[in-house]
């Protein structure tokens, strides 16, 4: 639809509107178009109510006046037909005797008004400015409308990605003790209930909350989270059930918790195993009732939410010695997982390698074909203290120095050569170090399995019978 816009005596900016005056009465016709078009509105005049039709056809208007008389159709009809061709313009009818009757049709048929004639020229104007806001508010509408969708395009791709980000596959590894861990995974993030995730730092405990997350039906929800260790008693509170203004010094206003921010969604309690035992108290209580209260409040807020618990420390030894409490850890521990630390499954590291391998090389714009067989070696036999974390951080620093595009020994960082067990060391089956062996040779062929059973020495259909044997398959990439 057309938009166009006059200023009045005082500059601000109207719209005005396009109108198609229906009239077989030339000089009532002239009288109100001259009215109109002084005032600034465009408009169209004729005189058959067969030609006004044509005119919608061909253009849009924003108001349509018909008279009650015309020569080859009567008025009520051309109203019936201009709303069902195009229902959002606003249709006045005008007759020199209007009777009751004539108006209740007209009115019934979605006349948006009924005038006198002569039509008063202030009664025109009127009309005139109504379909034009009409118009504007329209145009708003649409416009609202338009970025309302655009936010939602933007939100489910926003969405799309982290639930791809943080899919299934994010796990990576085909040890037995992660396949396990990804099979719990599949049954709980349809349910509702309380994860409590243990393991030592950098195993990827966030990441895991995230995973079920964004793989529950509260996926496009909140995932709010609070990193407990690092917050004061009295701020840890506040932060996890907000304060109300004045509670303390400093609280100049009001402040959502994060229990009431993930209304709806998931929080993440980060490092639980910190908390004080206040805090125990307070977390305990929501976790049984659903409730609590601001800081310094008086309301009982009620907040659905879904609480996944992580915690690097060993919870039991914590309620022997009295610093956790007991009816809180059962609370929390209702679905446990526990992330096995790095150098308790070696068998991982050639996919791990490989997979943030491809993820650095695509951030820094370094193309890179993998590790050495030694390279690799050294890397299953560092034990890897700070787990996943240490590994991402360690090959990012790798490819950044390297100076080929095969990662060898002396590329990775002299503590983890110093740091490597003996091999005589690692007690491993057959049956894990033939595993091993295999995904060692896969990623210096850059998992290419023609290559790969040549250095092993075997044909390729014996490759993927081990493979198989020992369900070892390439993670996609994230």
């Amino acid at each position: 639809m057309l938009l166009f816009w006059t200023r009045n005596l005082e500059g601000n900016v109207t719209p005005k509107a396009n109108i198609l005056l229906i009239d077989a009465d030339a000089e009532a016709a002239r009288a109100e178009s001259g009215v109109l078009t002084r005032n600034g509105h465009r408009v169209v005049v004729v005189d058959r109510g067969a030609l006004a039709l044509e005119r919608l056809k061909a253009q849009s208007f924003d108001l349509a006046i018909v008279d009650h008389e015309l020569p080859d159709m009567r008025g009520l009809d051309v109203l019936a037909q201009i709303k069902e061709a195009s229902p959002e313009t606003p249709v006045a009818m005008s007759a020199a005797t209007p009777d009751v009757d004539a108006t209740i049709v007209a009115l019934r048929k979605g006349a948006y008004d009924f005038l006198r004639k002569p039509v008063a020229d202030e009664d025109l104007l009127s009309l005139a400015e109504k379909a034009a806001q009409i118009k504007q508010m329209g145009y708003e509408r649409r416009r609202a409308a338009e970025e309302l969708q655009s936010e939602k395009v933007k939100n489910f791709e926003l969405r799309r990605n982290l639930q791809s980000q943080f899919a299934f596959s994010a796990i990576l590894g085909k040890s037995p003790k992660m396949k396990q861990i990804h099979d719990v995974l599949q049954e709980v993030t349809a349910t509702d209930s309380t994860v409590l995730v243990m393991g030592e730092s950098g195993t990827g405990k966030g990441l895991l909350a995230r995973i079920l997350h964004y793989n529950s039906p509260r996926a496009d929800r909140p995932f709010v989270e609070a990193n407990c260790a690092v917050y004061s008693e009295g701020i840890l509170h506040s932060e996890l059930f907000g304060h109300e203004k004045g509670a303390f010094t400093g609280a100049v206003k009001q402040k959502k918790g994060r229990f009431e921010l993930a209304h709806s969604g998931t929080i993440f309690l980060d490092e639980i195993g910190d908390i004080s035992p206040a805090t125990q108290l307070m977390l305990l209580r929501f976790l049984q009732e659903r409730r609590f209260e601001r800081v310094g409040g008086e309301e009982t807020l009620e907040v659905d939410v879904r609480v996944i618990a992580a915690t690097n420390k060993n919870l039991q030894e914590g309620m022997e010695r009295g610093s956790f409490r007991n009816d809180l850890f059962y609370r929390l521990n209702v679905i446990p997982i526990h992330i096995p630390p790095l150098r308790e499954r070696v068998e991982d590291i050639p996919i791990l390698g490989m997979e943030v391998l491809e993820q650095v090389s695509k951030k820094i714009g370094k193309i890179m074909r993998g590790f050495s067989s030694d390279a690799m070696d050294v890397m299953t036999r560092y034990s890897w203290p700070g787990n996943v974390r240490e590994l991402e951080n360690v090959i990012e620093r790798t490819v950044i120095l390297a100076k080929a595009d095969l990662i060898e020994v002396s590329d990775l960082p002299p503590n983890l050569k110093d740091g490597a067990t003996d091999g005589a060391e690692v007690k491993l089956s057959l049956h894990e170090n033939e595993r091993l062996y295999i995904l060692k040779t896969l990623a210096e062929c850059n998992w290419n399995k023609k290559l790969a059973a040549s250095v092993l020495g075997i044909n390729r259909s014996s490759l993927y019978s081990k493979l198989k044997r020992y369900d070892i398959g390439r993670s996609p990439v994230n």
